[in-house]
């Protein structure tokens, strides 16, 4: 489910009735679905889309099994957080405003990707602020963000939006006036500076589940024996994998993996 449309529906509805609003969007509810997200000591993990953050004291957290793209929500008597993920494909690049995608003012893929935000909300009559530079922890963590604020008199939103290399990550703060905005503002800023990429050893460690999962990559280590068994690394797209091994010569009978389609490129209009 595309950002924007969980986004709107938290805004119009608040975040209980979003729910249950997206509810009828969906033939089935993922809950069906293997859990892909975790919550450990107020620290919420997601290897699905390989990304890491912790939570803010004194807000109640849930990320259970909900709809696709609604990773994690915090909430409070004034304000909630809202942790949602998207792929970042080139249909979702062309859906981009051919001014945000040409902006010379939009100098990286993740100015651009909220300039296509910012435009969405404009034309549904919000008033929205300028795009600001993120916490440079972010950058640090090669996850660089940026954030803008809007509002339409009733819900105070602050957003800030990171574009990996294959997902659009956004943190959005709602609050029912400014003033609740502003004094939520430094739970949303440590939240988004927690944020972090999984390393590769974080994504291949399993649960133990024993469950069937594809495997990306297989080859044999420098100057191994023929026959020998190889650790295979998973697709980091698979949520609580466990690894697996196999011999050199059954890995030479894997498929190539699939080319990933280059997001960024050519769009008809």
């Amino acid at each position: 489910m595309p950002i924007w449309v969980i986004i709107a529906a938290v805004i119009r509805f608040g975040l209980a009735l979003a729910l249950i609003a997206l509810a009828f969007a969906f033939v089935f509810v993922v809950e069906l679905s293997p859990a892909n997200a975790e919550l450990d000591n107020h620290v919420f993990t997601s290897r699905a889309d390989r990304i890491r953050l912790v939570v803010p004291r004194g807000w109640r957290e849930s990320d259970a099994p909900s709809y696709p793209g609604l990773l994690l929500w915090l909430m409070r008597p004034d304000a909630k957080i809202v942790l949602t993920a998207e792929p970042f494909t080139r249909e979702l690049y062309c859906s981009w405003p051919v001014s945000c995608r040409t902006s010379h003012d939009a100098s990286t893929m993740t100015s651009k990707y909220a300039c296509a935000l910012r435009q969405k909300l404009t034309n549904v009559k919000m008033r929205v602020g300028p795009v600001q530079s993120g916490p440079k922890e972010n950058a640090d963590a090669g996850l660089p963000s940026v954030w803008f604020e809007f509002d339409d008199g009733k819900h105070f939103m602050r957003q800030a939006v990171v574009l990996a290399e294959d997902r659009g990550i956004s943190l959005v703060l709602s609050s029912p006036s400014a003033e609740a905005r502003t004094a939520n503002i430094r739970a949303f800023e440590q939240t988004l500076r927690s944020l972090r990429s999984l390393s590769p050893a974080e994504l291949t460690v399993g649960t133990g589940s024993g469950s069937a999962v594809p495997i990306a990559a297989a080859s044999a280590p420098a100057g191994s024996a023929s026959g020998s068994a190889t650790a295979i690394v998973v697709d980091a797209g698979l949520a609580d994998a466990t690894p697996v091994t196999i011999t050199p010569a059954a890995a030479a009978e894997l498929p190539a993996p699939t080319p990933k389609q280059n997001p960024v490129g050519p769009c008809t209009q």
